[in-house]
């Protein structure tokens, strides 16, 4: 359901086409950047599946471990949400490393 209402994506792409794919940019203004990956790849440090149906297996994703305590890793949209009857909402699913070092999530 969710990845046919507008303003839906999957992370399923080659490489950086994300951006497009997307409607999302890397905020030229941020200390680091987000990067796509899988499970495999990521090891210990990564979820063990993504919410795309069928066989999605690939996240949005930073490593925070080599920064600062305060740099920030921004994405923009490109594209406006479309409200559904007045409301807009933005739906998402995330994992964070449990770590003592991990820092916060802001939408």
């Amino acid at each position: 359901y969710y990845t046919s209402i507008p303003g839906s994506c999957n992370f399923e792409t080659q490489d950086q086409e994300w951006t497009t794919e997307c409607g999302l940019t890397q905020d030229p203004r941020d200390d680091f950047d987000w990067n796509i990956s899988n499970s495999a790849v990521m090891g210990q440090t990564g979820p063990d599946i993504d919410h795309t149906p069928g066989r999605g297996q690939h996240f949005l994703y930073i490593n925070s471990s080599a920064q600062k305590e305060g740099n920030i890793a921004r994405i923009i949209t490109t594209k406006p949400f479309p409200a559904s009857l007045g409301v807009c909402r933005v739906r998402f699913w995330f994992w964070m490393f449990p770590s003592r070092q991990t820092g916060v999530l802001k939408v």
